[in-house]
């Protein structure tokens, strides 16, 4: 984590996010061209996995123990963009977590590249991989991060592209280990990061 932003810049930003539930609704609402070209056909794709996540997801007894164990006041910052397959997979889960809460955690998102001054701040690896999520405290503090996918996922993503006869197959493979998981490690690692981290107040 690469965070260098003040608590004042970070409340004044979240101040500008969109809640969760309108950025996932803006996704499933983003019209597709009937000759998709560029990212559209990635933004039909997670279209597709956001409405059937939405409606599968079951969250496991640990994240629901984790969720009951959260202190309030906690605001989680997503930083994503529509065409993001990982962000298909993980947001319909933050969403989940968030709703479990009972007000405890207020999750708003934006979208990276109208946002760099942010993502720059939250790098992985020196890149800008999303999604990221930010956990603040009620003043903007920031205490943990998520993302931009799961340590298994991202195993596997780096194994398949060190080879240049399997490189171009990852995502394939990406989402087929998502949906062989069922949101299992999504979890593990939102209850780890963000959920058993959250300071106590």
């Amino acid at each position: 984590m690469e965070q260098s932003l003040t608590p004042a810049f970070l409340l004044s930003t979240w101040d500008v996010a969109q809640p969760l539930s309108t950025f996932l609704e803006d996704l499933l609402a983003t019209p597709i061209p009937p000759n998709p070209t560029g990212m559209d056909p990635f933004i039909a794709i997670n279209q597709q996995r956001v409405k059937r996540i939405r409606k599968t997801v079951q969250l496991t007894d640990a994240t629901r123990i984790a969720v009951g164990a959260m202190p309030g006041g906690l605001k989680w910052l997503v930083i994503n963009e529509h065409w993001c397959g990982d962000g298909a997979q993980i947001l319909p889960v933050v969403e989940a977590v968030q709703q479990a809460a009972g007000g405890k955690v207020e999750v708003r998102a934006l979208f990276r590249d109208q946002n760099l001054e942010v993502m720059d701040a939250f790098l992985t690896n020196g890149a800008r991989g999303i999604p990221k999520v930010v956990g603040m405290d009620a003043e903007g503090r920031v205490y943990g991060t998520f993302g931009p996918r799961p340590e298994e996922a991202s195993d596997l993503v780096k194994e398949i592209k060190a080879d240049p006869e399997r490189a171009h197959t990852y995502s394939e493979a990406l989402h087929k280990w998502y949906a062989a998981d069922k949101q299992q490690a999504i979890q593990r690692e939102l209850v780890r990061d963000l959920m058993a981290a959250a300071p106590v107040v």
